[in-house]
């Protein structure tokens, strides 16, 4: 009998305080590479939209000074919902603007025709993406909101 209380093996308390401390350090991974996931989205959100933004302003450039007609602008004119006056840019547009990495985030329906995606505002200089992206607890589309984000600390 002695000699089975001499053994030096693993308690049940330390193997009970191992797990405990492995369910902490598993959590806070978790938790830290979901927030990594989620900024990266954002930011490559934002790197998209500017990529949009400079290749359509040289466009729109063209267009103030007459270079160019409306209906040379890349994409489809919205006449209705959250994006009326704003063009609908189809994966052909991508394509002639050198944006085939794009074309994956452009939705369409049943019959190929492009229904969301990126969309410009000419007028404005502003760029957008339909489905957006959700960050910190809020939905971001256009260019705008993202330039105006302010991080949380």
């Amino acid at each position: 009998m002695n000699n089975i209380r001499s053994n030096k093996g693993i308690t049940i308390l330390s193997l009970l305080v191992t797990v405990v401390v492995l369910v902490i350090l598993a959590g806070t991974a978790i938790k830290a590479s979901v927030s990594f996931s989620g900024r990266t989205k954002f930011k490559n959100l934002e790197t998209e939209l500017l990529l949009i933004q400079n290749k359509c302003k040289v466009l729109a450039d063209k267009q103030a000074i007459g270079e160019v007609e409306e209906k040379d602008l890349y994409g489809i004119k919205q006449t209705e919902g959250p994006y009326a006056g704003w063009y609908l840019l189809t994966e052909a547009n991508l394509y002639d603007m050198d944006l085939r990495d794009l074309i994956k985030n452009v939705e369409k329906d049943t019959d190929g025709n492009t229904i969301d995606g990126y969309y410009v505002n000419y007028e404005d200089n502003n760029v957008a993406y339909g489905p957006g992206v959700a960050y910190e607890g809020k939905e971001y589309h256009k260019l705008s909101e993202i330039k105006e984000y302010v991080p949380h600390n």
